[in-house]
This record gives C-alpha cells, structure tokens and sequence, in this order.
C-alpha cells in the first residue's frame, strides 16, 4: 500500500471524471505545464479544482527551468528542472517545449529512474515515483532537424508537497525558459549611427545582429563600452528573435562627446558597430 506521504504528490496528478478524482501513480496526465495552445491550455494544477490552497507561485521557493541560450538543428541538449529554497520532502513536475508558433516541438528523453518521456510520446517529460524524492531532475531534449519557428520556449510546472496525504496546502509553480537556434554573427548593425542627447536624459540604440545569409541571430550576446565614460548603458544586452538588443543610453550632466563601441563574438573574431553621441 503507498505511503501517504508518497499519495500527497500524486494528487499533482489528478483528472475529474464526474464526482470522482483518479490518481494515477504513473506520473501526471500531459498539459498541465501551463502552456498556452497545449491539450489544458494555460490550465495547470493549481487551476484545476486541485491543488487551490494557495495561489500559483506564492511559494518561497525557487522553480527554474536551466538551459543553455541556443541549440542546434537536430542536436540534443541537457535541460535541468530544479526546486531550491524548498523545505518539503516531495517534489514533481511536467514539461514540454513550444516554438514561437505554439506548436510543441522536438522530443524528450529520460536520463535516469527519477524521469519519464514514454508514456507521453516523448511530448512531455515528468517525474516518476521515485523521483518525487528529489528536487531536481536532468532530462534531455532533441531539437527537430528541421528549422523551426524560432524561439523554442519551454514551459514547466512543479509541486512542492507538504506530504499530508491530501492535495491542501501544496504549492504549485510555473517556470519558463527560453533557447534561440544557434547562428554564426557575420553583421553587426547599431541605428542609430549618431544621437544627439540632452545632458542627464536617455536615448535608445538597436544593435541588429544576422547571420551571413541575412536571417537574425537570436539569443546572442551584444556587449558596450564607451570610450570617455560620459554615457552609461547596460554592459549587455541579449538579441531577441529578430536578432535586436535594444541598449538605453543616459548621458551625464556635462557637455561633450563620446563613442559607444557594440561588439558580439563569431567564432574566434569579433565583429563591431560605433555609436557616435553627441551630449547637448
């Protein structure tokens, strides 16, 4: 007979069928990630008639989901999917990955005992029985070989049991994350090429960064620095889809010029764009 304290997660699990709730010892039933477009919609345990003690992400501890920035067409890349500041014993979770189209994408694949795909055709991944005694778990994910409708958005939900045997007093969380299809920058393009800013007021530059064929390199890395220090700006700034990093530039309260100097790396070189500012 199972543990109460093992049943408490389990109510993570639930679907409605008339008045009587089924657990299913398995692993949670697919779309419950939060998702938008996916079989519940945005709908998540916390929304369900379930676990409704309190409300989603109210919890003090921390859901990530942990990927790299980019994949590559094809490859296989390592997501890990974590609880930290959590003092509960009982911990699971579900996860799929959806394109910028909202069309689930790619395939899962289990890398110990504590995870599943199979059962949800790879759509999905998700804790097993055992691994509810974990907080954390690795699962891997294969990016189709096709291109696709770039970025690739991975959505989780998670439930921090408190181990009472009931579905009251759990907490519930979503978590996303986001990875761009890997590119080589060959153009780095900031605009404007001059501005002209009033002392102590702000402007904003676009660094658009493309590959050698023209398509926009998201996800990349665009670093600043200014040559006399009488501008301040973030560090870095990370593309979007479009392949633009959006920097906000404040001057400083003394007349004068300086140049702002946008730089990224491909490969081993890299490439820059100069911004000339003019401070009134």
């Amino acid at each position: 007979m199972m543990d109460k304290s093992v049943y408490s997660i389990f109510a993570f699990l639930l679907i409605l069928s008339g008045n009587t709730a089924y657990g299913f010892l398995s692993g949670p039933i697919a779309g419950r990630t939060g998702a938008p477009n996916d079989i519940c919609d945005s709908l998540t345990c916390n929304s369900d008639a379930c676990h409704t003690s309190y409300g989603l992400n109210t919890g003090r501890a921390v859901f990530s989901i942990i990927i790299p920035s980019t994949y590559e067409k094809g490859k296989t890349t390592d997501i890990l999917i974590t609880f930290d500041n959590s003092n509960t014993g009982l911990h699971g979770f579900e996860i799929t990955a959806m394109d910028a189209a909202n069309t689930k994408v790619g395939t899962f694949t289990s890398t110990s005992e504590t995870t599943q795909t199979e059962p949800y055709k790879s759509q999905y991944a998700a804790h097993t029985v055992i691994g509810t005694a974990e907080n954390g778990w690795t699962i891997q994910w294969t990016a189709p070989a096709e291109k696709l409708s770039d970025p690739v958005t991975f959505y989780a939900a998670g439930n921090e049991a408190n181990g009472d045997g009931t579905s009251l007093g759990d907490f519930i969380y979503t978590a996303t994350a986001t990875a761009y299809l890997q590119c080589v920058p060959a153009t780095l393009e900031a605009n404007p090429l001059k501005i002209s800013v009033k002392r102590n007021k702000g402007a904003a530059i676009t660094v658009t960064v493309t590959e050698e064929n023209g398509d926009a390199c998201g996800g990349i890395t665009v670093t600043a620095s200014t040559k006399k220090n009488r501008v301040q700006l973030e560090s870095s700034v990370s593309t979007d889809a479009s392949g633009n990093a959006i920097f906000t530039v404040k001057a400083g309260n003394k007349k004068g010029k300086d140049v702002i100097t946008f730089s990224t790396e491909s490969g081993s070189t890299s490439i820059e764009g100069k911004v000339e500012v003019k401070i009134k």
